[in-house]
């Protein structure tokens, strides 16, 4: 069985995104349960992979973007890997994990993503959601990967979201 992980942004004006298990439809009350299984903590050039909000000084996962437009980018935390973005005008991002690569396609006008690893298998999916104010998408893993693994794609997901949103607003000039 895969794992399916919603996002939310935290707030209305926050960067900062809530990962919640399972495939909701809306966000719980904060207090309430069920509680995110994940924070990402979000600035203009890093991505922190937290358990939650009060450990950001620690999180699991530490993604620093690099370069003038952050094409590339450095992740730390247990394990050290890099990821870079497929091309000049792609929002599709490319990962290593134990020496295997790991590439999100994203397709024109869909709000489907796809992550395969170097032979092609599916590892993930993202479903992302369409007019909804405070829910980002659906992610589901294929079952069988190590937890470093699942921190990665949790982790680049929103890098690729990340890099999309902001296609998206430049494309509409905003």
């Amino acid at each position: 069985m895969d794992t399916t992980l919603t996002y939310f942004r935290k707030s209305a004006f926050s960067r900062d995104a809530l990962v919640y298990a399972g495939d909701l439809d809306t966000q719980p009350a904060e207090g309430t349960l069920p509680s995110p299984v994940y924070y990402l903590d979000v600035g203009s050039r890093h991505i922190n992979l937290c358990r939650n909000a009060t450990q950001v000084t620690s999180p699991l996962l530490a993604c620093k973007q690099h370069g003038m437009l952050g094409r590339s980018a450095t992740i730390r935390g247990g394990i050290i890997s890099s990821a870079h973005r497929n091309g000049a005008f792609s929002n599709a991002w490319t990962f290593v994990y134990m020496a295997e690569e790991f590439k999100w396609s994203i397709a024109r006008w869909s709000n489907r993503w796809t992550l395969v690893d170097g032979r092609g298998n599916t590892v993930a999916v993202f479903e992302r959601a369409s007019f909804r104010a405070s829910k980002i998408g659906t992610l589901s893993i294929m079952p069988g990967h190590p937890e470093h693994l699942v921190w990665l794609i949790v982790l680049t997901c929103e890098l690729v979201h990340r890099t999309v949103k902001s296609s998206e607003r430049a494309a509409h000039g905003s």
